[in-house]
């Protein structure tokens, strides 16, 4: 039997395969990204002519970078969930409270995607420029806050396809990668309504979140409060103090929705 399912085509992967790598580079040469890719070069220049012509890509000499021609799309995808105007200010408002980075995450296709963030005037001390918390980045759900906030509000099935996907990963020293430890904080998580990162994600950042919900219980999203390990106490107390400000932002966020 024959399998007549829609395949991947191998030209548009590649060249989203050079996007990403530009992206990650920020900024790279033909030769750097045939080398990287294991590519011939004639491959490469025909997609990097093909990206600088639709405006995905502008070269600056010898270099590549990402186009402006990305943007409208970004904004789109963004403005897409009609959550976005009112989660973008309670982000800006948690972050001026707490004085740490805070975000708005939703997931879509079983990854955790940052709508908006914002840093308060304490952490932005201590995060650098490079910071990975920015609009636009992915996660694995399983390492960060938010998404085991999400994972724990959903159907185990819908936990299991998710891990089929994706695997679980190992980001850090502290990031859970055994399937029965990671059902243990999602029922804990379950239980107290909110979960914690506790340097899972990256060395030395901690986070605190929490799910919204709709009116009809579906998952449409997460708030969370993270910063330098050094400044994010995990005492219960702190933990309890940051979670309630997240819990009481959801709280009036939800009673809206269901106006």
């Amino acid at each position: 039997m024959t399998d007549d399912g829609p395949r991947p085509v191998k030209t548009t992967k590649t060249s989203l395969a050079l996007v990403r790598a530009v992206r990650d580079s920020d900024g790279a040469t033909l030769s750097e990204l045939a080398e990287r890719l294991d590519l011939a070069k004639s491959t490469v220049h025909n997609h990097l002519h093909t990206l600088v012509d639709e405006g995905f890509l502008v070269r600056d000499g010898d270099t590549y970078h990402i186009g402006l021609q990305f943007l409208p799309f970004s904004e789109h995808a963004r403005n897409r969930n009609p959550l976005y105007s009112t989660a973008r200010q309670r982000v800006y408002s948690l972050a001026e409270k707490t004085g740490n980075e805070a975000d708005f995450i939703v997931e879509e296709n079983g990854r955790a995607y940052t709508l908006e963030y914002a840093i308060g005037e304490s952490t932005a001390r201590g995060l650098s420029e490079s910071s990975p918390f920015r609009a636009g980045n992915r996660f694995h759900m399983h390492n960060c806050a938010s998404g085991k906030a999400m994972l724990a509000l959903l159907s185990d099935g819908r936990v299991r396809e998710i891990l089929d996907r994706w695997g679980l990963p190992a980001t850090t020293a502290h990031t859970i990668t055994d399937e029965a430890t990671l059902f243990d904080e999602l029922e804990t998580i379950r239980r107290q309504g909110y979960a914690t990162n506790d340097e899972e994600l990256i060395d030395g950042y901690r986070s605190i979140g929490a799910a919204v919900t709709g009116p009809d219980d579906t998952v449409i999203g997460a708030f969370s409060v993270g910063g330098p390990a050094y400044r994010l106490a995990v005492d219960e107390s702190s933990t309890r103090e940051i979670a309630q400000l997240l819990l009481d932002e959801i709280d009036s966020l939800e009673s809206e929705l269901a106006l």
